[in-house]
């Protein structure tokens, strides 16, 4: 699904990232490991083209990611860093919106919040959720797509033991029943 060979990051003169290769198969899980400032943010953000490398390729399903050519998109669920919401809509109200502006039409609203266990929160405003609850809208933003390959950076900040754990079912069960990788 996704191709990362010999990608050279640098920021301004200091090289961050230095010949990284990686390749994510279909229906698997890998995490990313390492200190803070290590790159891992910046690999998320280059294999999504929110940034470019300064060397190297990256492919995803067999093409090149272009930063211009968002189409790829489509195909991805992408939580990077803390997610950002309308505080004063709802937890539905957010993802239709988020819906309307990339241009998909879907009814999986309904599913993409219960996924992540936050069906029963209504209209109450995304202000008065938890940070916990606030990470789960955040996968259901990148889920809600029905994407094959999933970005997530830090997807268990703000989430308790028992919320950890049903992130982690989540994810096995997407790789193991849909091939999401």
């Amino acid at each position: 699904m996704v191709q990362v060979r010999e990608v050279v990051k640098v920021f301004d003169g200091k090289e961050v990232l230095r010949h990284l290769n990686m390749s994510v198969e279909r229906g698997t899980i890998y995490g990313l490991l390492g200190a803070n400032g290590a790159g891992k943010s910046t690999t998320f953000k280059l294999i999504s083209g929110l940034l470019q490398p300064n060397a190297g390729a990256i492919q995803f399903d067999g093409e090149e990611i272009q930063v211009q050519d968002r189409k790829f998109l489509k195909e991805m669920g992408i939580l990077i860093e803390t997610p950002v919401f309308y505080e004063h809509l709802s937890a539905r109200e957010n993802l239709e919106i988020h819906l309307a502006y990339t241009g998909c039409k879907s009814t999986a609203i309904d599913n993409s919040l219960q996924m992540v266990g936050l069906a029963d929160t209504g209209k109450k405003p995304v202000s008065k959720f938890s940070l916990g609850m606030k990470q789960r809208l955040g996968l259901a933003l990148a889920l809600i797509g029905r994407p094959d390959v999933l970005l997530l950076d830090e997807p268990f900040n703000g989430l308790d033991p028992e919320g950890v754990r049903q992130v982690r079912c989540l994810l096995v069960d997407l790789a193991l029943r849909r091939g999401c990788a």
